[in-house]
């Protein structure tokens, strides 16, 4: 039976026995007596990598360290014999050296989050090149290059301890790297005080932008929401009816659709609300989980929606098609146009047989459209027609739809003169019906 007892390393409570503990004192005790009496710093890195490596290693509060455990750390973190200030020092051994890099956000020297920054330290380039990677990235993927940032910033961790920085580096984490960006704090600070000098205002000038970005997402964020709530307001005073000759038909897959939809427009609303807070405070708001579960109910909420109207789709389209409606008008023969009216409403069809077809949606007053011949020149006139449809509700659509097509054997000339309706191309005689 092996004694125990409690240790701090790195502000973590740990349980170790007697043994692993004077070996890991003769340890740290070794350690300080290769620093200087004012580099507590080093000491203080070197017990917070300690931490994590017997945290990594699956030591936590309820499992006690034991010799094993101390030889690991050593063999991690290197003698400290290695590590003389004489300068006869050995170089270190494969295992204090890093097999790879990890990629963190570096918030030292961030925009926003460090996501940037944290590439540029990765991959060993400028940060500045990185930067505007992502500027082109959101010009040219119309602002996906901003849902890429979001996803790494959500994904990456934050370089938060010195073993991080270094990881980041791609340098080895034992005594003698540790010691050595301690002893770099203060050119760290004198560097950073030049940095602040020369591109402050820089600097400041993106960051104003970027506040005013973040203000933007919120606002348009919070006319969406604002949007909805007066839309489902509104359903809901009506007891979500809708005109009786809408195209939008009436049933539960069709309700349903519906209010996904609103409920998916809502949470985008949300996250677009989120995003610009964070822009603007350069910290996401919320947990990370709570942002993977919004996104996930976006997700579920668009597969859902588009099962839905890949079904409701056909009913709409029959809808719509059995409220189309054409009727043609038997005319006396013609060589000129005259038209009173939207002229873009007008089409021309080459035709041995004179005549006007009127092709429309619902029910409207066609006695309003004229369309009369005198001294062999057709007039067609449409300002009186209410081109708009009368709802006590929603009007889907909201017009009639009227197009004119006039037939005639000169239509390409008449459409020549007439500068703005295509002609469309020959057809046989239609048939003509009286209205």
């Amino acid at each position: 039976m092996n004694e125990v007892t409690k240790i701090h390393l790195g502000r973590q409570a740990f349980t170790i026995s007697i043994d692993a503990y004077h070996e890991l004192k003769s340890y740290l005790e070794a350690i300080k007596k290769q620093v200087d009496e004012d580099e507590q710093d080093v000491v203080d890195e070197i017990e917070l990598r300690m931490a994590e490596l017997l945290t990594e290693r699956g030591i936590h509060a309820n499992k006690v360290i034991l010799p094993g455990d101390v030889d690991f750390l050593k063999a991690q973190l290197g003698n400290p014999k290695d590590f003389k200030e004489d300068g006869d020092e050995t170089p270190p051994t494969a295992s204090q050296q890093s097999s790879s890099k990890r990629l963190f956000r570096n918030t030292n020297n961030a925009m926003i989050a460090g996501v940037a920054s944290g590439l540029a330290e990765y991959f060993g380039i400028d940060v500045l090149f990185i930067r505007i990677l992502f500027v082109i990235g959101v010009l040219i993927t119309f602002g996906w290059g901003i849902l890429l940032y979001i996803v790494l910033w959500l994904l990456v961790p934050e370089a938060k301890t010195s073993s991080d920085r270094l990881q980041m580096a791609g340098k080895p984490v034992n005594v003698d790297s540790l010691k050595e960006i301690a002893e770099r704090a203060d050119v760290k600070g004198a560097a950073h005080r030049a940095h602040t000098t020369l591109s402050g205002p820089i600097n400041n000038l993106f960051r104003f932008i970027l506040k005013l970005i973040g203000l933007f997402f919120v606002l348009s964020g919070l006319s969406i929401l604002f949007g909805l709530i007066t839309t489902v307001t509104y359903i809901l005073v009506n007891h979500a009816t809708w005109q009786q000759d809408n195209i939008f038909p009436i049933g539960l897959r069709e309700h349903l659709l519906l209010y996904i939809a609103m409920i998916v427009a809502g949470l985008i609303a949300l996250l677009i609300i989120l995003i610009g807070i964070a822009i603007f405070r350069r910290k996401w708001p919320i947990r990370t989980w709570v942002t993977g579960t919004l996104v996930g109910v976006v997700f579920i909420g668009l597969a859902v929606g588009g099962a839905l109207t890949g079904d409701v789709y056909p009913n709409i389209r029959d809808r719509y098609n059995a409220n189309v409606h054409t009727s043609f008008r038997q005319l006396r023969p013609f060589s000129a146009l005259n038209v009173d009216g939207p002229e873009q409403n007008i089409n021309f069809q080459t035709s041995n047989t004179y005549s006007v077809s009127l092709n429309y949606y619902g029910h409207p007053d066609l006695g309003t459209v004229k369309t009369t011949v005198q001294n062999e020149t057709l007039t067609v006139d449409s300002t009186q027609f209410d081109w708009h449809r009368n709802c006590q509700t929603i009007c889907i659509p909201s017009t009639y739809n009227l197009m004119i097509t006039i037939y005639a054997p000169n239509a390409e000339q008449l459409a020549n003169e007439l500068d703005s309706a295509p002609v469309m191309p020959a057809m046989p005689p239609v048939p003509v019906y009286k209205p």
